[in-house]
């Protein structure tokens, strides 16, 4: 004979699981709820402070759902703006591009500022999709002597008609102004010039499109 206890013990014993599960799934949601509101402030913090480390101002925004996917370099969206900032590189090869590819969206737009021998008027960078190439508009200038200073070496400068041109054509603090629209692609997080155009004093700039971008890319 069945126990008639039996069939009151099992119906407790499921309602404490439920409950168990209940309180379990809450505390989940809690957390989700909690990382949601912790996380992105904290990487748009850490952001806006290697931007701006050496001067100028920045505003980043950076979602991910759920939000722990941005401490994996990964996210739906990050938005940058700034101005004034003076941007110098610790590398400018390597995958520079590596975290920003974790982004599906990316748009970034800085205006007046410094990135390696270049002073930047303007500088905008977006990316509408995972799948989609970068779109790079920016204007601004550089003296050879700038460059120079820089180092041909680290702007993966060619000779001939380039480094002619400045040797022959241009005093040393002659303005040279830089004019880029192009689109670029990462390679492994490389930066790598597919189409468009960039000229600087009307002469093709492939590498120091590379290198303007890189500089920039490498801070976020």
């Amino acid at each position: 004979m069945l126990d008639p206890l039996y069939p009151r013990l099992g119906a407790a014993n499921l309602s404490a699981m439920a409950r168990r599960i209940g309180i379990v799934a809450l505390v989940i949601l809690a957390l989700l709820v909690i990382s949601q509101l912790v996380i992105p402030p904290i990487m748009e913090s850490r952001i806006s402070d290697r931007l701006t480390a050496a001067g100028g101002s920045a505003h980043v925004s950076v979602s991910a759902l759920p939000a722990a996917q941005l401490l994996f370099g990964e996210g739906s969206r990050i938005e940058v703006t700034g101005s004034g900032l003076n941007l110098t590189a610790e590398t400018e090869s390597g995958a520079v591009f590596s975290d920003l590819d974790g982004y599906d969206h990316v748009s970034v737009r800085l205006d007046n500022f410094r990135a390696g021998p270049f002073q930047m008027g303007s500088f905008e960078l977006t990316r509408d999709g995972s799948q989609s190439p970068y779109h790079l508009v920016a204007r601004g200038q550089t003296t050879p002597t700038d460059l120079a200073s820089y180092g041909a070496s680290q702007l993966g400068l060619p000779g001939g008609p380039l480094l002619s041109y400045f040797g022959g054509n241009l005093l040393g603090q002659a303005a040279i102004p830089v004019a880029l629209d192009m689109n670029l692609e990462s390679d492994g997080g490389r930066v790598v010039v597919t189409s468009g155009s960039g000229t600087i004093a009307g002469l093709p700039t492939g590498p120091l499109a590379e290198l303007i971008t890189s500089v920039v890319a490498v801070k976020l």
